[in-house]
């Protein structure tokens, strides 16, 4: 575990905002409907770095997407499914995941219970990142 979170941590550094003091940070809350409804706690300031907590319930599922970013994360609560055209892995609680840049994947709860990850994207959010595609083809 100790590994994981100083590799989640490690990489997001060298786009470390210069800041003189510290900060609270008030997410910023996100309702997504997908099949189903997906709650994000969006904790980002810049653009160069995303850091989201996600909660989605029993059932929800992604569109397949390629992501202009990396993603990172910790499944806290549940299974993690991530689908790709050849196979698909799960994730349970203390695991960590990569999802590299502009890699095909449907991402979904794959438990009985909802679905709570902590994420870093680098870059940061923006829809005009993410495509949507109707198949792994």
């Amino acid at each position: 575990m100790k590994k994981l979170l100083t590799l989640l941590l490690l990489s997001p550094l060298a786009f470390a905002e210069d800041i003189s003091e510290y900060q609270r940070i008030t997410p910023k809350e996100l309702k997504i409907q997908d099949n189903l409804e997906r709650t994000i706690l969006d904790y980002s300031t810049s653009d160069e770095l995303g850091m989201n907590q996600m909660l989605a319930p029993v059932g929800w599922t992604e569109p397949i997407v390629s992501l202009e970013f990396e993603l990172r994360g910790i499944v806290i609560a549940g299974v993690l499914g991530l689908e790709f055209k050849e196979e698909t892995a799960k994730f349970n609680v203390n695991e960590g995941f990569v999802i590299p840049k502009n890699t095909k994947v449907r991402i979904h709860n794959a438990g009985n219970v909802p679905l709570h990850l902590v994420e870093i994207l680098r870059p940061g959010y923006k829809e005009s990142l993410v495509k949507e595609y109707e198949s792994f083809e």
